[in-house]
This record gives C-alpha cells, sequence and structure tokens, in this order.
C-alpha cells in the first residue's frame, strides 16, 4: 500500500462473483495482494487508483471489497459512478477472472483502506486450501 495515503480515507464497494460451473474447475480469485511485501497494492486503471481484498470465498460465492480513490477529473465524467465500477469488474472478469461471472455491485461507502501489512492467517494465506461449502 502507498504510503501517501496514510489515512486517507477512499471509496468502497462489495463485489459478489459467482462460480461458473462446477465448483472444482480453475477459479482466480482477485485480488491486489503482493506475496512479497504481505500486503495488498494499489493499482492504476483508466485514470484512478484501486485494491482489491477478498472477504468470502465459497463454492457459491465469491465476495471482495473494491477500495477505489479517483481524481477530480475521472470523479467528474463518471457521473454514475456505480455504472462506471460496474463495467471495470465486468471488464476484468471477462479479461482476468476466469471461472466467475458478476453477481452484483455494491454502493460505493466512505472506508479506509486495509491495514499496510497482513497477520499471518489471512486469507490469501489459505486460498491454496479447498472452498467452502
Amino acid at each position: 500500500m502507498s504510503a501517501s495515503r496514510g489515512a486517507h480515507k477512499v471509496e468502497r464497494v462489495t463485489v459478489t462473483l459467482l462460480p461458473r460451473g462446477d465448483a472444482r474447475s480453475i477459479i482466480h480469485i482477485p485480488s491486489t495482494y503482493n506475496q512479497v511485501q504481505r500486503a495488498y497494492d494499489w493499482r492504476r486503471a483508466e485514470g484512478f487508483e484501486y485494491m482489491i481484498v477478498p472477504t468470502r470465498v465459497s463454492s457459491k460465492e465469491v465476495r471482495v471489497d473494491l477500495f477505489f480513490n479517483f481524481g477530480a477529473a475521472v470523479r467528474h465524467q463518471a457521473k454514475d459512478l456505480q455504472k462506471f465500477l460496474r463495467h471495470f469488474v465486468e471488464a476484468k472478469v471477462d479479461a482476468e477472472w476466469k471461472g466467475l461471472k458478476l453477481g452484483a455491485v455494491g454502493r460505493p461507502t466512505a472506508a479506509l483502506p486495509p491495514r499496510e501489512t497482513i497477520v499471518r492467517g489471512a486469507i490469501e494465506d489459505i486460498l491454496g486450501s479447498d472452498l467452502e461449502n
């Protein structure tokens, strides 16, 4: 996570993704977790920064929190923020998140990004295990 943000508030939406077909198929769990730094990284796309943190992984759904930070120019262009975010998530599902389809995109709310470091036993550490039923 960038040190320049500190306790700076950003916005967050909860995104629900549904597995396509059999749960035993290969599913790419969306995340911006950096295993070397053991922290979530900010990424850039389409004029904004985003961070993806998985919050629930099961055979029925994958739920992630999408933290985002828009610049003033992009926020002005994105009049319907939820529609803009839905388009962004749909593009990610098509391009990168194999085995998943979009279920729902929640409403944006103000939030603080997750802590800079992740304690042992974080969801990223257990994703290698079987999905819960």
